[in-house]
């Protein structure tokens, strides 16, 4: 693919990249535009004195443009065999695995995260594509056919049309891949609004993707609320799907109820962990730590609050304190770093100001881990690891969502209340449970109310997993699903054909 840094695109006006930088914009019907409603610079969240893009923004009139440009490559991308579109997408994969070492080091620039967690994002977003390829080759083609004395029934799947897909911007490629691989094999055309947070990787990626695919197939704009606005708005616009959180899902779903447009909702998460009485406290330290605090805990199903026997508390923050105390803070291409900034200034003053509100109640906050370079702390949204040890089960920390690297440790006294607790809050994205004893986890973890559940576990789904699990939330956590065979149908409605024997019709 060549360095991202120097991509060559068709400027017709407007925004000029300075050298060395990434230059995106609008892509459609396999042309790339760079004029529109104006421009903004991507900066290093660990750097914020270097400019890592510019990204040309969309007018309004625009995204009807596209829309129609979409619906329009639809027709012909639909009557294509299944097979046919799941070779191209396999292509796309391929080459996604070969040439995604640049791209990761673009997308640890635009939001922070460590090199080796980007890496693994763009490897897994290749794998994602693949997978669902396999989905559509084993699941779509002619329909199922019954039939009786009266006559026969054809059943099939078809795609929705023109679908709009918005990504945030923590694990941007990955999740863009999650939507545009089951809706691209089930022959939609889809438009992809990736977050102004950290767009270039993922625009990078997606053009990359729709060069192998026909002109129109895929196509992504950029802008703000007004943008998002018009492309929920557009009655061409078959589905909505969103990743990011609840007051932006809640004006998505105001604005498709007037055009009763189909919506997919991937929101936050406040994931629990339960730690029994009988857990190996050291090995189940180092797993919730790793995972806890990754990507500075920006992330959807990242455990966010552990409940631990009462007599335990102690010793388990104890170990955690030991294993949140060796990681190193600094940017995400210093190969020493093992968490980098958080991606934003609202991400930095939200957290900052948790640290604060519990301050002022007293709360036991032990904030860690090494600074790689605290000369250079405040060019950029550094923050120290923390966690709360005994945190009160009550506090905003346990029960909202913080989406950043400061983790509660709640006690508890009974199983029975660990999973009220547990239960307690409007959010149901993952959840893990920790023991010796398996079935014993595993009857604790079938009544945590989530759409995910891990036993001695809490990370990205497995090869299998990511075959046959659907990946979604309940409650406030989200609506429909991503991954498996039931990812794939969010993006097909059914056509079903009845015709009754000659002689049944007389």
């Amino acid at each position: 693919m060549g360095s991202t840094s120097d991509v060559t695109v068709r400027v017709r006006q407007g925004a000029v990249a300075p050298l060395g930088t990434s230059l995106v914009g609008t892509y459609a019907g396999g042309e790339a535009w760079t004029a529109g409603a104006g421009s903004l610079e991507v900066r290093d969240p660990g750097r914020l004195d270097e400019v890592v893009g510019v990204v040309s923004t969309a007018t309004v009139d625009d995204v009807d443009v596209v829309v129609e440009i979409a619906r329009r490559a639809q027709a012909g991308w639909r009557a294509r065999p299944v097979e046919e579109r799941a070779a191209l997408l396999t292509r796309a994969a391929d080459d996604l695995q070969r040439e995604h070492e640049d791209l990761a080091v673009v997308l640890t620039r635009e939001n922070g995260t460590v090199l080796p967690n980007t890496r693994r994002e763009l490897l897994g977003a290749s794998g994602v594509l693949r997978t669902a390829a396999g989905w559509g080759q084993d699941l779509l083609g002619a329909g199922s056919v019954f039939e009786d004395s009266w006559g026969w029934v054809r059943v099939e799947r078809r795609p929705l049309g023109v679908v709009a897909c918005i990504v945030p911007w923590n694990a941007p490629v990955v999740l863009a891949a999650q939507k545009i691989g089951p809706a691209l094999v089930a022959g939609n055309a889809v438009i992809v609004k990736p977050s102004p947070f950290a767009p270039l990787a993922v625009s990078l990626a997606l053009r990359r993707i729709a060069s192998l695919l026909p002109p129109g197939v895929l196509n992504v704009v950029h802008g703000d609320h007004d943008v998002g606005a018009a492309l929920v708005a557009n009655r061409e616009v078959r589905k909505v799907s969103f990743t990011g959180g609840g007051p932006a899902a809640k004006v998505i779903m105001k604005s498709a109820a007037d055009t009763l447009t189909r919506i997919h909702f991937e929101l936050g998460g406040n994931d629990p962990a339960i730690v029994l009485d009988d857990a190996d406290l050291e090995r189940t330290a180092d797993q919730i730590s790793a995972q806890a605090f990754q990507r500075a805990g920006q992330v959807c199903y990242a455990v966010k609050r552990v409940y631990v026997p009462r007599a335990l508390v102690t010793d388990f923050s104890e170990a955690m304190l030991d294993r949140v105390g060796s990681i190193s803070i600094g940017h995400g291409l210093d190969p020493e770093a093992t968490m980098g900034p958080v991606n934003n200034r609202p991400q930095l003053d939200r957290i900052r100001a948790i640290h604060s509100r519990l301050a002022e109640t007293g709360a036991d906050v032990r904030m860690t881990g090494r600074v790689l370079n605290p000369d250079r702390w405040d060019e950029g949204y550094y923050l120290r690891p923390a966690v709360v040890v005994d945190a009160d089960p009550r506090d905003p920390l346990v029960q909202e969502e913080q989406f950043g690297p400061i983790l509660p440790i709640v006690g508890y006294d009974t199983e029975e209340q660990a999973i009220e607790m547990a239960n307690a809050t409007e959010y149901g994205l993952g959840s893990s449970v920790w023991g010796s004893d398996h079935e014993r986890a595993e009857a604790v973890a079938s009544r945590i109310e989530a759409g995910l559940a891990f036993v001695n576990h809490h990370t990205a789904l497995s090869p299998l997993g990511q075959k046959h699990v659907p990946f979604g939330g309940i409650k406030q956590s989200g609506i429909g699903w991503e991954n498996s065979p039931s990812g794939l149908g969010e993006y097909l409605e059914f056509h079903s054909t009845l015709i009754p024997w000659p002689e049944a019709a007389r």
